[in-house]
């Protein structure tokens, strides 16, 4: 028998999921480019390693977005996220933006809805489905 024909185009959670998932780790990006240009400016090098973790979340994430879109992996945009949505809790607890509710539900939200989206079972049969189909 043959295969039923995947269609190359991702479902609408996907990209939904991965423009989630890119909004919530543009934040993220940021502040770590922010942070690593202070700590190289001031010669302070654990800076660098603050700066680290924040950066590679965020490549993590844009990892994942390229790898779902073209069928490959919906697990690496999930692990980014969440790796995101530590970071960004971690920052919320030690009291950054405690008066700017909207700032919190953008920085929260962002991550939460790409996990969500991308691990839904539509996502993840169309990812094993294109996967299948190349063999």
């Amino acid at each position: 028998m043959s295969q039923p024909v995947v269609g190359k185009v991702p479902p609408i959670p996907a990209g939904i999921a991965a423009v989630c998932g890119l909004l919530g780790a543009l934040p993220v990006a940021v502040f770590s480019f922010i942070a690593a240009v202070f700590a190289a400016a001031s010669q302070v090098w654990w800076g660098l390693l603050l700066g680290a973790g924040p950066a590679v979340a965020a490549l993590v994430v844009l990892v994942g977005v390229v790898l779902l879109l073209t069928g490959r992996s919906w697990l690496v945009l999930v692990v980014g996220a969440v790796l995101t949505l530590v970071l960004v809790v971690v920052a919320l607890a030690g009291g950054s933006a405690d008066d700017d509710v909207q700032s919190v539900l953008v920085l929260l939200g962002g991550p939460v809805l790409a996990a969500v989206l991308a691990s839904l079972p539509s996502v993840r049969a169309w990812v094993a489905a294109r996967r299948a189909a190349r063999g």
